[in-house]
């Protein structure tokens, strides 16, 4: 009985694991961060450049998100370039990153230590020798006009963020594409519905007030003001229904 009990813990730790595993690779924070880099690192190989800003790479995406270039960072020195991707508090890829950063060689810093909770997360991506620019080793494929990153000497792949034009796509696959890969899958994101402020902020009704006179006579009760020719009866201050 002893024995089949511990079977079964054992059934369930090992499903555990790998229900987890499968979360991960389906998150779309780790592929938005890990993808993200590697993305940062193909375009700096793609620009050629020992001294690359982060505007000169924007041409080699399909579409910048908003805000992008306040998440993304490139640091470089006589011997390397670093690239990097802030990395929220909140982001549901903090505990996979800590759990990884090792493997992956992301950092908390450019030339620093293994991340484990930084603002960014940086990735080496590439030396510089003699004035040329030897990119950091990873295998690419493709699948459905998305490119995916491998990881040197892991199992792991990403979706790049953001997506390559086709041009950008052709040649990182030609410098890096692999057929040994298994099947890619982006992950899906959920995007928030955007709003109209008229949707969100409706005017007060307006009708007509209860009492409005206008004309030329007036009685001995009225509080009624003579403008010329024409008398205007105040309009009443009485409370709006709600």
């Amino acid at each position: 009985m002893k024995k089949f009990i511990v079977s079964i813990l054992i059934l369930i730790l090992i499903s555990s694991a790998s229900f987890a595993a499968e979360d991960d690779l389906t998150n779309a924070e780790n592929h938005k961060i890990i993808g993200g880099l590697y993305s940062l690192a193909a375009a700096v190989e793609l620009n050629a450049k020992t001294n690359p800003d982060i505007n000169s790479l924007v041409r080699f995406f399909e579409k910048i998100p908003a805000g992008w270039q306040k998440e993304v960072k490139i640091e470089s020195d006589k011997k390397s370039i670093w690239v990097g991707i802030a990395v929220n508090q909140y982001s549901s890829a903090r505990r996979f990153l800590r759990e990884n950063s090792q493997k992956l060689g992301i950092l908390d810093a450019p030339n620093g230590s293994a991340w484990l909770g930084g603002e960014f997360a940086w990735l080496k991506a590439g030396e510089t020798v003699k004035k040329k620019f030897n990119p950091v080793k990873f295998s690419a494929a493709e699948q459905d006009g998305i490119i995916f990153f491998n990881a040197d000497k892991t199992d792991l792949w990403f979706s790049a963020w953001p997506n390559f034009n086709s041009r950008s796509r052709k040649e990182i696959l030609e410098k890096h594409g692999t057929e040994n890969h298994p099947v890619l899958t982006a992950p899906k994101v959920q995007e928030t519905r955007r709003v109209s402020i008229y949707d969100q902020v409706k005017p007060s009704s307006v009708r007509i007030p209860d009492k409005m006179h206008m004309g030329t006579q007036k009685n001995s009760f009225d509080m009624s003001m003579e403008v010329g020719d024409v008398i205007f009866n105040p309009i009443p201050n009485t409370q709006r229904n709600r």
